[in-house]
């Protein structure tokens, strides 16, 4: 029994050594956050209740980089918010994964699994809306949630009155399109360029 836990845990430990990196963390904070999050799912019988910690100041703990360029906090311009809207379609270059870092919580919170587990479920082919059917989840919880993480940007622009009400109505569905595709992507279809609404 305790042959197959370390081999399981060696074989998990080399399939998140890429995956992890692909989210932007750095070595020693995957390290850190497998060896923290290992220990806590043992200690709680495989549920995690601590999110690694992915830093960089931005809602889902985004630090930027594949999947996450944009801070939700700080976009003052309609130019940014076309910029946030592109960048919730997720990194192609990724495949399945996209990207998770600026929307790891709403993962998190949604999905009830560690972010190693998100990965390793990615890399045996699971997308994201697979990966919460899976769990017993209707994808638009995830989709709901990621749009309430970048809608506030919108929200902020029309309290500004930068952008109108109608505006503000059509870049929120854009932005819901935009995650649509991102939790239902088929690992085929292109990613489409988002130019506002001008385009």
């Amino acid at each position: 029994m305790k042959i197959r836990k370390a081999v399981a845990a060696l074989a998990l430990s080399f399939s998140l050594a890429l995956p992890l990196a692909a989210c932007g963390a750095s070595d020693d904070s995957a390290t850190a956050s497998t060896s923290t999050t290992s220990t806590e799912s043992t200690a709680s019988s495989g549920s995690t209740s601590e999110t690694p910690a992915l830093g960089g100041g931005m809602p889902g703990g985004g630090q930027g980089g594949p999947g996450g360029s944009v801070d939700v906090s700080s976009v003052t311009t309609e130019e940014q918010l076309v910029e946030l809207i592109q960048d919730a379609y997720g990194d192609p270059s990724l495949d399945l994964h996209r990207g998770h870092q600026p929307v790891q919580d709403v993962l998190d919170e949604v999905l009830g699994i560690s972010h190693e587990e998100l990965h390793v479920r990615m890399e045996a082919g699971q997308g994201l809306a697979e990966v919460a059917e899976d769990l017993g989840i209707d994808p638009q919880e995830l989709i709901d949630g990621m749009v309430a993480e970048y809608g506030v940007a919108i929200d902020t622009l029309l309290a500004s009155g930068t952008i109108t009400q109608e505006e503000a109505d059509q870049y929120l569905t854009d932005l819901e399109e935009a995650f649509d595709f991102r939790v239902t992507w088929d690992g085929e279809a292109a990613t489409p360029t988002y130019s506002g609404l001008d385009a």
